[in-house]
């Protein structure tokens, strides 16, 4: 009696094990560790439903934690896609940026460098900043906090008999909350990453009044960036739910849309596209407004975190949204920064002159490129999002050769 597995149980096992599968038919799909509840997951899953791209889920539950992601990339990160040729790739943008170079239709990248530019931020904007607003009301309220870390230990526990989902939603509850410090969360600026959420959504119900996607009538990749996070966390999530469909009808609608590409059920996935906005007709206002709001938040947090890094320093204080709040240094988001500066200093003079002058206007200059630019080595000698040998970047390197792997999980 001791091995028995319940059938409901042995159909998960199966399921899962079987994913991890090709069959005959499957040879060119691509397998991806994810989660339902990962923003990154969604933006990377949802990109290659628009672009036509096969792929099998498989569930990153217990056991993908402790001995698969590991294995594969040195870290329990999600997604982690393995390619039908057997190569490991891991980190959303540098994903979908390799996709693009091999699914050349239907791109999600505007051709146009100045227009590129722009996304880009804002793509940045929503994978390295949104991630303390969705913590803040995911960790910070008692709703969501309880009917998530349930719907978390849900697809944790997924063909895994020895642990109970009530088990695994009271260590999520008590261990999530202790990420707060390094996102500068605190009861003190609560009432003000509440007034961004606002701030945030009537911008962009302004905006979608006018225009189907963040660029104008085709997704770009800062769509699918803050698909996730609004997706995942304020949308799902039941209290914050309320805030989306009260306050943001319109970007429900945009969330709508972008959950449903390439969905055959009914007809139901957009098929048909506009173009992008034209820079030379002018910055539409909506846009103009959402930079205005990205130079009060993500661009002194990332700049802060880039000159704390340079210092040495483990934390850094920066003025987010008119409030002080303490964060901690992290390495990937230097790397970040640092690939939206470059990407502004490779563009021609004259490009270059008609971008400044926008990002003057709406006050992301000048402290996206003053003193220049802050290399983070932790990608040297690495070939994002290609992962070899296990080891991800410099960190899962050295934490590897000290032995402290272990740590990550």
């Amino acid at each position: 009696m001791g091995n028995f597995i319940p059938k409901n149980l042995q159909r998960e096992i199966h399921l899962h094990e079987q994913a991890q599968v090709l069959q005959p038919s499957e040879e060119k799909y691509y397998r991806i560790w994810q989660s339902a509840h990962s923003p990154f997951s969604h933006k990377v899953m949802t990109y290659m439903n628009y672009k036509g791209i096969p792929y099998k889920r498989i569930e990153a539950n217990y056991n993908a934690a402790i001995k698969t992601l590991p294995k594969l990339v040195g870290q329990v990160v999600i997604p982690v896609i393995l390619t039908p040729d057997q190569q490991v790739l891991q980190d959303s943008t540098p994903i979908i940026e390799w996709f693009e170079q091999r699914y050349t239709e239907k791109s999600v990248i505007p051709c146009e460098p100045r227009l590129q530019c722009l996304m880009w931020l804002l793509e940045d904007f929503a994978d390295e900043y949104m991630p303390r607003i969705h913590m803040h009301t995911r960790w910070g309220n008692q709703q969501n906090k309880r009917a998530v870390s349930h719907r978390l230990s849900r697809a944790y526990c997924y063909a895994k008999e020895d642990i109970t989902v009530q088990d695994i939603a009271t260590m999520f509850a008590s261990r999530q909350p202790n990420f707060d410090k390094h996102l500068g969360l605190s009861d003190e600026v609560r009432a003000n990453l509440d007034k961004q959420i606002l701030d945030l959504l009537n911008i962009l119900e302004e905006h979608f009044l006018h225009h189907q996607f963040l660029f104008g009538f085709k997704p770009s990749v800062a769509d699918f960036a803050l698909c996730g996070s609004l997706q995942i966390h304020l949308y799902n999530d039941p209290s914050s739910n309320e805030t989306m469909e009260v306050y943001g009808p319109r970007t429900c609608n945009w969330l709508d849309s972008i959950r449903e590409f390439g969905d055959p059920r009914g007809c139901a996935g957009q098929t048909e596209f506009g173009d992008w906005i034209d820079l030379d007709q002018g910055l539409p206002d909506t846009l103009g407004r959402l930079l205005e709001f990205v130079a009060k938040t993500y661009v002194p947090f990332a700049k802060a975190c880039a000159l704390a890094s340079k210092a040495g320093e483990k934390r850094f204080e920066a003025q987010v949204y008119g409030m002080n709040a303490n964060f901690s240094t992290h390495q990937y988001r230097v790397w970040s920064f640092e690939q939206v500066q470059k990407r502004f200093q490779a563009l021609s003079t004259d490009d270059q002159i008609f971008v400044d002058k926008i990002l003057y206007e709406t006050g992301v200059q000048p402290a996206l490129m003053e003193g220049g630019i802050y290399h983070s080595d932790l990608f040297d000698g690495f070939t994002p999002p290609v992962v070899k040998n296990g080891i991800a970047d410099a960190r899962i390197r050295h934490l590897k050769n000290k032995g402290q792997v272990g740590s990550l999980l």
